[in-house]
Order: C-alpha cells, then structure tokens, then sequence
C-alpha cells in the first residue's frame, strides 16, 4: 500500500517530468528549419572592346595638352613613354606600347618636332610633327599638331593659341638655344628609366586624354593654320611590316598587308596582338593537323607477284646421262 506521501511525490516527479518533455518539444518546434546554402551567383567576364583605329593610340589634341606639363623635349619624351601617358600605340602588335622617340628640327620662325614610333624589327614610322610659332610681341603661341597621313589620314592638323607664361615648354623651345634636341635612344638602347607597358583598354584611354584636353582650346582643320613649314627628316620613315589598317597606306606597307590578311583579328588593346587571342580563343586560327611520322609517310613496296609456273609439256627436259666407255669397252 503506498502512503500517502509517497503518491504525492510520485505525482510531482510525473508532472515535472512531462512539463520539461512538453518545452523541448515547444522549442524544438519554434526553431526554423535549416535553409539551404546557396553560394553567390557568378559576375559575369566582360571582355573590354578596343579600337584598332592606329591614331587613337596617340591622341594629337592631348599631345598639345603634355606641352603644359613638360619643360622640355627630354622630359615630352620621358611623360610620353611612362604607363598612364598619352601614349596607347601598339603599332606592330607585339603587345606593347611602342617607344616614341621626338627629335627637333628645322628653324626660322618655327620650332619643329617629329614624333617616331620605335617598333620591335627595329622599323621606324613617324606619327606626328608638333610645331610652335610665335607673333613677335605677342604673349601667345601657336601650337599646331599634324598627323602622319599613313596614320591619321591626309590633311589632319590640330592647333591651339596658348599663352606662353603658361606652357613651359613653349618657353623652353622658343629660347635660343646652341643646339636642337635630338633623342639619343633607339630600339633597343632605351633609356633605364622606360619599363616596356601594355596598351589600356579605350575607356580607360579615354579618361586619361580628357584630363589633358579638359582646359586646351584647340581646333581641327584640313589646312595648317602655320605655313612655310621646314620638311621633316623623318617623313621617309614608314614602316613596312605596319599590321595596323592604315588609313593612307603607303605602296610598300599595302603590299604587305595584303600578305598578312589571313592573320587572325583580336579584340585587346590598340595594337592586337597575342594577349588577346589567348584571351579570346574563339579568333586563334584552327590547329593545323600534326604532320604524318616519317615512316607513315614513306611508300611501301607492292608485294611481289608470283607468277604461274609453266605447263609441263612445255617444261625443258634434262638431257639424258651419258654414257662413259673406258678403253676396254665395258660401260662404267
């Protein structure tokens, strides 16, 4: 017989029991389910589209713009072939911004300087010829850029009407000076200070020239604004092995891209090269077959022909043997 209180504590120990039971249950029931991990969705590659227009490497606008910023044609030269400069050329296609050599000329009135194109087989192709003339006693001078036609087509100039307190090396050319500027550097004898540079995408090109045009008046014409110009030395320079499509292509570099129009056309940088056909594997030229080895491509000899033997009535009979006598007349 259980007492009394011995059934009131059983009773309590069943209650407890069942209220803790009832709470889990309660809040294994108000947890949220576990959700699936889904990982981030993938961007998606963009392949930035460049232009194989070969003037747009070198905007001539932004070349009058650099004339603010350098104090001479040494350090034009240095800003022009540094990365992040105006300089994008890729001439030859060799996925790296060709080096621009600028050397000075002429005289009278006017101060010249040719801008060449440095390309890896050691060719040489003028670009550009920026030249600077002052009105005697005026504070202003003219600034006139002239594309090369092979490049940017005939009859394309640029000029602006710079004050010059403000453009030091305006300043600098206009000062008479004992001797012109010509660059010691050549392919392959660069300065140590030039690390070779891959073109930029044009956007990005883009945003470099306008901080140099944002504040330059200049204006295009089809006439130079300044005549009576000296010949450039280095007019004759054109290289023949140019793969850019040229805009007026002279006899020799027509002929040669008439040779190279099989090659494959890629999409990266002003000068397109082999970066961008590993890039974009859809515009490499289908392998070639692997050649046969030497011994496939041998021919074999054609078995031998075994021919029938002869009938035998036709076959040659042995003559019988003869017959040997010795002196006594008994056969052997």
């Amino acid at each position: 017989m259980v007492s009394p209180t011995g059934f009131w504590m059983r009773g309590t120990a069943l209650g407890i029991a069942a209220l803790l039971t009832s709470g889990c249950f309660a809040c294994s029931a108000s947890r949220p389910a576990p959700q699936p991990v889904s990982a981030p969705p993938a961007k998606p590659s963009t392949v930035t589209a460049t232009s194989n227009v070969p003037g747009q490497g070198l905007d001539l606008q932004a070349l009058i713009g650099l004339t603010k910023q350098a104090k001479d044609a040494e350090t034009l030269e240095r800003l022009l072939n540094q990365p992040g400069s105006i300089n994008n050329l890729d001439l030859d296609e060799d996925g790296n911004v060709d080096y621009v050599r600028v050397q000075e000329y002429g005289g009278g009135t006017t101060k010249n300087f040719s801008f060449v194109a440095l390309l890896n087989d050691g060719q040489e192709q003028e670009v550009a010829n920026l030249v600077i003339e002052q009105t005697p006693g005026q504070s202003e001078a003219t600034v006139q850029v002239q594309g090369h036609p092979a490049v940017y087509g005939p009859n394309v100039y640029y000029s602006a009407a710079l004050p010059i307190a403000t453009a030091l090396f305006l300043a600098w050319a206009l000062t008479p000076r004992p001797a012109f500027y010509v660059s010691p550097y050549g392919f392959g004898a660069f300065p140590a200070y030039y690390r070779p540079y891959a073109p930029v995408p044009v956007a990005t090109y883009r945003t470099t020239v306008t901080n140099y045009t944002r504040n330059v008046p200049v204006q295009r014409s089809s006439a130079p604004p300044v005549r009576s110009l000296p010949p450039s030395p280095n007019a004759g320079k054109v290289a023949p092995s140019f793969r850019q499509p040229l805009t007026q292509p002279g006899q020799t570099q027509r002929q040669f891209q008439q040779r190279d129009d099989n090659r494959p056309v890629a999409a990266g940088g002003f000068g397109q090269g082999p970066a961008a056909q590993r890039s974009n594997p859809a515009s490499a030229p289908p392998a070639r077959p692997a050649a046969p080895p030497p011994s496939a491509s041998r021919p074999t000899a054609p078995p031998p022909v075994s021919r029938p033997a002869p009938p035998a009535a036709a076959r040659p009979t042995a003559p019988p043997p003869s017959r040997n006598f010795n002196t006594r007349g008994r056969r052997n």
